[in-house]
């Protein structure tokens, strides 16, 4: 990364010393503006909202100049900006963050918004139940934004959607029911009531998954026939240790979490990768549910190939058209480059690659 010059920092001294600051980890006036202007707006939201009080008096002034002199410099150093803010939008919600859960990605935001008009399209509400009993579950929630978006998109379609999710780490779940409240608070979910829940589980846990089936499999004291779930969505870990340690930004490595990034050691995979492990689970879990829909982030496209072809592996055999596998770009609703490629072949199939950008998730679809 080459070094800025001398003249740069003179500039954006000149305009502000809080600029200058910025700067290191902005790399361009533009940028550094920009984040001085949001970081200042949440000082001012900030201390209007603790003192109540709509004039600026002296104390409040100097209050206001030490909190902002204090989070420019926590940004200079790199803390990524929404720790420093608190916040990150997706789609129309405001996703609390903090330092201990991962922050949420524009283009987990993009194949969310995506799979949500699929779902909308593709789900016959004339079948029984159809309408009233859409049931999406949320595993590895983290911020616990994916479940929160997919409800906020999909409740007025689905009058009695039901969303669940689930997370090993306490503190995703915490933070969690806490994006749900202040979403709910700020009128951007409507009448969530019980149909959002988030808990603590090891998805890994074979009595996690039994008990799963045993409450969510049964309809009126009866063994249900279609899906358990109907919307099953994961955004894992799936980095190695060598590709955290050497690919990933300075700031993702220094503050976000590696567990959220790097999975736990777990039995071998036959044939396959560390990183993949949370795959092999997330395809068994989907066979058992029998979800209709699926989707699994992953970091690239090799790994989407790699993931493509355990689905297609997992449910060979089942039948010609009864389930069909995509891999999805960074932006799956965008055409593709001209250098991008809108197929490739895995497994002897021609697999379908939507959008432009990196590969970044995996769909599954089932025929009903």
């Amino acid at each position: 990364m080459p070094r800025l010059s001398f003249s740069l920092f003179w500039r954006a001294h000149r305009v502000s010393p809080h600029l200058a600051t910025l700067l290191p980890v902005c790399r361009d006036l533009i940028s550094a503006r920009n984040e001085l202007r949001w970081i200042r707006q949440h000082v001012v939201d900030l201390m209007s909202h603790t003192s109540g009080k709509t004039r600026t008096s002296p104390q409040t002034k100097n209050a206001q100049i030490a909190l902002l002199t204090r989070l420019c410099r926590r940004r200079g150093i790199g803390v990524p900006l929404q720790y420093v803010l608190g916040s990150q939008p997706f789609g129309n919600l405001d996703i609390k963050c903090r330092p201990g859960v991962l922050i949420p990605r524009p283009e987990t935001e993009a194949w969310v918004t995506h799979l949500a008009d699929i779902a909308c399209r593709h789900t016959d509400t004339n079948r029984a139940g159809g309408a009233a009993n859409l049931r999406v579950l949320d595993l590895c929630l983290g911020s616990g934004c994916i479940g929160l978006l997919l409800h906020s998109l999909l409740e007025r379609q689905f009058p009695r959607l039901s969303v669940r999710g689930f997370d090993v780490e306490s503190d995703a779940v915490v933070l969690a029911r806490q994006n749900l409240v202040h979403n709910t608070r700020r009128g951007l979910l409507h009448n969530p009531n019980d149909s959002i829940l988030f808990l603590d589980a090891d998805i890994f846990d074979p009595a996690w998954l039994a008990s799963l089936v045993r409450h969510g499999g049964r309809e009126h004291g009866r063994m249900r026939r279609g899906p358990v779930v109907d919307v099953l969505v994961s955004n894992p870990p799936y980095i190695s240790t060598r590709g955290f340690d050497r690919d990933t930004e300075r700031s993702v490595r220094n503050y976000e979490p590696k567990r959220a990034l790097v999975p736990p050691p777990k039995p071998a995979i036959a044939d396959g990768k560390p990183e993949d492990v949370f795959y092999v689970r997330l395809l068994e879990i989907l066979e058992v549910l029998r979800s209709r829909f699926a989707v699994f982030e992953v970091g690239d496209l090799e790994q989407a190939r790699r993931v493509a072809e355990m689905a297609i592996r997992q449910f060979e055999g089942v039948g010609a058209g009864v389930v069909k596998v995509e891999i999805w770009r960074d932006w799956p609703d965008m055409q593709p480059e001209e250098h991008e490629v809108d197929s490739m072949e895995i497994s002897g199939l021609q697999i379908p690659v939507k959008g432009s950008g990196n590969g970044r998730a995996v769909f599954i679809r089932r025929a009903t």
